[in-house]
């Protein structure tokens, strides 16, 4: 998730990636979700870059199968502008010493495997992960994935609230750590699933008991 906060209105458009988020009944079944999220120096990915990336894989009850989380370094520093400090914390010291952007994608992309790519407001995540593999001359077909904003705002057809993560943890009480950390938001984001799968069935439960009722 971007580390700004109007991130969630970014329309970063990502290639070789389905355009909507799967629905609750799509992910029911689903055995693993990959919970991914970014920081980045800034809202574009066309001109900004991934400085943290992070992956926590887990089951549909939440529980942890394995994890990913490093500081990234751009494979050509003189191409890149550091930004955004004040709000992730991370210093040019931190990226300097980080991993290199082409192994880390090569982990997140090892751990991701067989598991469903998860994020919150994922489509932002996404424009950042093509982004840099365009740099890198590679690509990553992604065609199915589960956005947690959209989930959300399926729950709230009136629009009652914010679908913001600071807002939705607080709202299902998910202990976060620290804001804008790649891997607090990522095990945060992966809570925040399933709170809201729980949610979705329960309705679905009490929709199939009114149902019955009638």
């Amino acid at each position: 998730m971007s580390q700004l906060p109007s991130s969630e209105s970014s329309c970063a458009q990502p290639t070789q990636t389905a355009q909507s988020s799967l629905a609750f009944a799509d992910i029911f079944t689903t055995k693993l979700f990959a919970v991914i999220d970014f920081e980045t120096t800034g809202l574009n990915p066309a001109a900004d870059r991934i400085l943290q990336m992070a992956a926590v894989v887990v089951d549909i009850t939440g529980h942890v199968v394995d994890s990913f989380d490093t500081i990234v370094k751009p494979e050509q520093p003189s191409e890149y502008t550091h930004g955004a400090e004040h709000v992730h914390g991370i210093s040019t010291d931190d990226v300097d010493a980080g991993m290199p952007l082409g192994l880390a994608m090569r982990r997140l992309q090892d751990i991701s495997q067989s598991a469903l790519f998860t994020a919150h407001n994922a489509r932002f995540d996404l424009g950042f992960l093509h982004a840099e593999l365009a740099r890198l001359g590679q690509s990553w077909i992604i065609d199915q994935y589960v956005d947690t904003l959209f989930l959300s705002r399926s729950l709230d057809p009136n629009k009652e609230h914010p679908h913001t993560l600071t807002h939705l943890i607080d709202k299902y009480g998910i202990r976060r750590d620290t804001a804008h950390n790649a891997l607090a938001d990522a095990q945060a984001t992966a809570q925040l699933l399933v709170a809201l799968v729980a949610q979705a069935r329960q309705q679905q439960s009490q929709s199939a008991s009114s149902d019955a009722s009638e």
